[in-house]
């Protein structure tokens, strides 16, 4: 998996993880990532971490969970682009999980995860969602 793959699908998972939490769909990711995070015997203490997260999520005003879970977003993205380094094997568990995952989140968050960062180009890549647009140019734009 290049880095910007697996950069876009732990990104895509933490925006999974986070969406969730203080929303009905948030039994579903808790089960779902505890199971995929949880190896090495490292259950207690993913456990310990969804559930402090979630209810950080859930005592925040709900006009500002936004914020809570923006704030929460990097933590996860980088823990699951760690696990991904170690684990190549789960990539597509891992997609299987946001796709149960964002399946079961209101339509807000639904588009959200709609933005898959993936970038799978020889020179440019371009990738664009709800309201974000990323244009990557990879070495010099006058050369063909």
């Amino acid at each position: 998996m290049t880095t910007e793959a697996l950069a876009g699908l732990a990104a895509a998972g933490g925006a999974a993880v986070v969406g969730a939490m203080a929303t009905d769909a948030w039994q579903t990711a808790r089960t779902r990532f505890l199971q995929l995070l949880g190896r090495d015997g490292r259950g207690d203490a993913v456990e310990h971490q969804l559930e402090t997260h979630a209810e950080v999520v859930e005592r925040t005003a709900e006009g500002s969970r936004e914020r809570a879970r923006a704030a929460l977003l990097p933590g996860w993205r980088l823990q699951l682009a760690d696990f991904l380094q170690q684990h190549p094997e789960a990539e597509q568990e891992l997609r299987q999980v946001i796709e149960q995952v964002r399946s079961e989140l209101p339509e807000t968050y639904q588009r959200q995860l709609e933005a898959h960062f993936e970038v799978r180009a020889g020179r440019d890549a371009y990738t664009s969602a709800h309201d974000m647009t990323v244009t990557h140019h990879h070495g010099d734009r006058s050369s063909p």
